[in-house]
């Protein structure tokens, strides 16, 4: 009965100790650890790669910090080996604290009198590294091994190696081995001696005392006597090695090093000189979420280095040659056309010049782009129907109401009417706002903000925007343009390196013979002519379109170009917003986007496409109608396929008795002497200036007898008309053609009707 008695007894204790131990083994392996969820998420370091794998940045964290990651299989098969055996032999024979190593620890420090020997095993120090506590004391030792056994319960030995040897602090802002290697060696860990791996085993102990390049006489003293006592121990080292299955000539214990080979190797230590090269553009990355900055140990990026150089040389000389103009800074963005990969990102001249303001982003700073954007409207244009050989009228024109817009060509010259080939290629400034006007400015920003815009949110533009009146980036003007050479595919531009065709996720903006269109109007050398001559500024061995633009108050100048297989943008000027010296000046970086084309595109000729439901047909050159015998000027212009629309009639302007101009070209006609005649009736009476509700101010330096308004009306089937002011017929007075003549401008609301035969037109303005 006493010996059953017993046997419960021993059965219920040992049962209270398992289930004490299996409570406490609970308790470190699922117990709240705060600290190393908070660590394990921490940044690293990212090594970033361009297209050919040239490393371009190792991005430094907090203070400078470097903090590389490299997997435990990818090190020097004897670096594990060597930091095992300097800072815990028995790693492999514990689970987390060493206690024969703290008892004899204890031991030879009481009997010393001081601390002489410690017993932090690595899972200790590596609990020590994930949350370091200000003092160190019997307490702060005691929470420590707590957590290096919590630390055993939920990782393997291979996880806490890994993780220790990539955060043990060096100094020096490195952190982990691969950035000690670096900091050190300025080589990868990978490329390290064995001599070079002592070297870097004993640094942690004492980081200034050792370090190789502060002090190398103490590191090669430190790491030999290393050496020699990791040789003097063959029983530790099998214990090490068989975790490692190494291959003999990994081991250290197949070389024979001397005192001289740690000195050499320490005496070759120098600091590394980190790249910081795509400085913005790995900015903007550090700022996108998806980008792995801070999260991967290495990307590759699809941008090209000595591309980049490239673009920095072409556009520092561009600069210095015109900073008398008060050009001080610029930017260059280049995309594969195909894929929209970034490959080229220059944000300034020079990221450190603060005088230029050199961290500022040319590629993400909002300015006015000019006529950059006129590709776009135009796009617009030719899907609501208009065709390159519609006409618009290149003449004096009001647009808005109260807040009255009167643009002006870039020569301050009118064509009267000009085809849509012409108006886009040579830029003219009226007829873009005639079809902005005409299409709605809702629309097009619908439009612009499919093609990225995104600067544009939130803001209220005005017929202005037709002319690049609204701030955009280079970074969206370039990611919308290679739309046109991409058949009317819209792609966000990226950083992937991986070789993939057009993005799966393109969307369809425009169609692809709109694209093509465009891309034919742009390329096209005579109709660029009479705006821009015959300037070697776009001429390449290949097909390429270009577009420059000038901001309103010449405070930025631009330059698009683009191929099947690049597409380039360059923005020049100055952060301060100080007015460009000289006339419109998009030569100057035109010719930059020329160059860079040229050097990547060499003498292969990607070609753009024809239109598929177009064809090439005989138009006269003045109406863009179908040519008849009277057309003295022809041209062949590509026209829808089929009958119908607006193209597809014969010209009415040319009769045996020459050329016979619409109505609405009235007040272009009469600007000067011209051969021809104005068709007055071929068109409805409309009173053409001032527009209906306009709001005028007096000039208060001159008298009300000094300011008169003019009014000008056109069409109408007679060669008289009478006008009737404020509905007055004592007030009635008889116009002959052309019909243009004064009021005395007086304060209050007016009217002025205008009747010729059956008609009538009458306009209502405001005098404050």
């Amino acid at each position: 009965m006493k010996i059953f008695q017993k046997q419960n007894k021993l059965f219920l204790c040992t049962g209270i100790i398992l289930a004490a131990a299996a409570f406490f083994f609970l308790i470190l392996r699922f117990s709240p650890y705060r600290a190393k969820t908070e660590f394990m998420s921490r940044g690293i370091s990212t090594r970033i790669y361009d297209g050919a794998g040239e490393l371009v940045q190792i991005m430094p964290l907090k203070d400078g910090l470097r903090r590389e990651f490299i997997p435990l299989e990818k090190m020097p098969a004897a670096l594990p080996e060597i930091f095992i055996f300097s800072e815990d032999k028995n790693f492999y024979r514990h689970h987390g604290v060493d206690f024969p190593a703290i008892l004899r620890a204890a031991f030879q420090n009481i009997k010393s009198g001081r601390t002489v020997s410690g017993a932090s095993t690595i899972t200790m120090q590596l609990a020590r590294i994930i949350k370091p506590r200000k003092r160190r004391n019997v307490f702060s030792k005691m929470l420590e091994a707590f957590d290096a056994l919590r630390l055993e319960s939920r990782l393997d030995k291979k996880e806490i190696l890994e993780l220790y040897l990539n955060s043990i602090p060096f100094g020096f802002n490195a952190e982990g081995v691969a950035s000690a290697a670096r900091a050190f060696f300025s080589r990868p860990v990978t490329e390290l001696s064995l001599e070079e791996i002592f070297c870097l085993a004993v640094i942690p102990r004492r980081p200034q005392l050792y370090s190789p390049i502060e002090n190398p006489d103490a590191n090669a003293r430190a790491a030999f006597e290393l050496y020699e006592a990791y040789k003097n121990f063959q029983k530790a080292s099998d214990g090490i090695k068989k975790h490692f299955a190494l291959k003999k000539n990994e081991s250290a214990e197949s070389y024979s090093l001397s005192k001289a080979d740690f000195v050499t190797a320490a005496a070759g230590a120098n600091a590394f000189v980190y790249p910081n090269e795509f400085p913005h553009y790995v900015r903007f990355l550090a700022g996108e979420p998806k980008s792995g900055i801070y999260s991967k140990p290495q990307i590759q990026i699809a941008a090209r280095l000595k591309l980049q150089h490239t673009a920095e040389a072409l556009l520092n000389e561009a600069v210095a040659q015109n900073r008398d103009k008060r050009i001080t800074n610029g930017a260059v963005l280049i995309a594969d056309t195909q894929t929209g990969k970034i490959l080229t990102w220059v944000g300034s001249t020079d990221f450190y010049n603060d005088e230029a303001r050199g961290q500022i982003d040319g590629v993400l700073a909002p300015e006015q782009p000019g006529s950059s954007m006129k590709p776009f409207l135009y796009a617009l244009a030719l899907e609501r129907g208009y065709t390159p050989a519609s006409v618009l009228p290149d003449v004096p024109s009001e647009f808005g109401f109260e807040e009255l817009y009167v643009p002006q060509n870039f020569n301050n010259r009118f064509s009267g009417p000009v085809r849509l080939r012409a108006a886009l290629a040579s830029s003219l400034n009226i007829p873009a706002v005639f079809l902005l006007n005409k299409i709605g400015l809702d629309d097009y920003l619908q439009k612009l903000d499919q093609l990225g815009f995104k600067s544009l949110k939130e803001k209220t533009p005005g017929l202005s925007l037709a002319l690049g009146g609204a701030e955009v980036t280079l970074y969206e003007l370039v990611q919308a343009f290679s739309i046109f050479a991409r058949d009317g595919n819209f792609i966000k531009l990226n950083s992937s390196s991986e070789n993939s065709a057009q993005s799966e996720n393109a969307e369809r903006v425009f169609t692809a013979d709109t694209a093509r269109l465009i891309c034919n109007i742009l390329s096209d050398k005579n109709a660029r002519a009479p705006g821009f001559g015959f300037s070697k500024t776009f001429e390449t061995p290949f097909s390429a379109i270009f577009k420059t633009g000038t901001a309103n108050q010449f405070q930025n100048i631009t330059a698009l170009g683009s191929t099947p297989l690049y597409t380039v943008g360059v923005w020049m000027g100055n952060f301060d917003g100080e007015t460009v010296i000289g006339k419109t000046g998009s030569s100057v970086p035109a010719e930059i986007v020329q160059k860079l084309l040229i050097a990547m595109q060499g003498q292969n000729e990607a070609g753009f496409k024809k239109p598929d439901t177009f064809s090439r047909k005989k138009i006269c050159a003045l109406s863009g109608k179908l040519a008849t015998l009277f057309c003295a000027d022809t041209i062949y212009e590509y026209l829808p396929d089929g009958s119908g629309g607006e193209n597809s009639s014969e010209c009415t302007w040319h009769t045996e008795n020459g050329a016979n101009y619409p109505a609405e070209y009235q007040s272009w006609f009469y600007l000067k002497k011209r051969n021809g005649a104005i068709d007055a009736g071929s068109s409805a009476l409309k009173i053409v200036s001032p527009r209906n509700g306009s709001v005028f101010f007096l000039d208060p330096s001159r008298s009300s007898e000094q300011q008169r308004l003019i009014i000008e009306a056109s069409g109408g089937s007679e060669e008289t008309a009478r006008v009737i002011l404020d509905g007055d017929e004592r007030s009635e007075f008889t116009i002959t053609r052309p019909w243009t003549f004064s009021v005395k401008i007086e304060r209050g609301t007016h009217s002025v009707l205008v009747i010729c035969g059956d008609e009538f037109s009458k306009i209502e303005y405001t005098v404050r």
